[in-house]
């Protein structure tokens, strides 16, 4: 697991554990904690895998 994945999968966690999982976020976040190609993609060719890039 890389170090982008595993911080995505935290995010989700957390929002899960909140319950906050009915926004854009929470899909983002368990997209990519999954490994997927990132749902809200930017403008960065590393934004896809890179929780920093964003």
């Amino acid at each position: 697991m890389t170090t982008d994945i595993h911080n995505w999968a935290v995010v989700a966690a957390a929002m899960d554990a909140q319950g906050a999982t009915n926004s854009e976020m929470y899909g983002r976040a368990k997209t990519l904690a999954e490994g997927k190609s990132d749902s809200m993609p930017t403008s960065n060719p590393a934004a896809p895998f890179s929780i920093t890039a964003a």
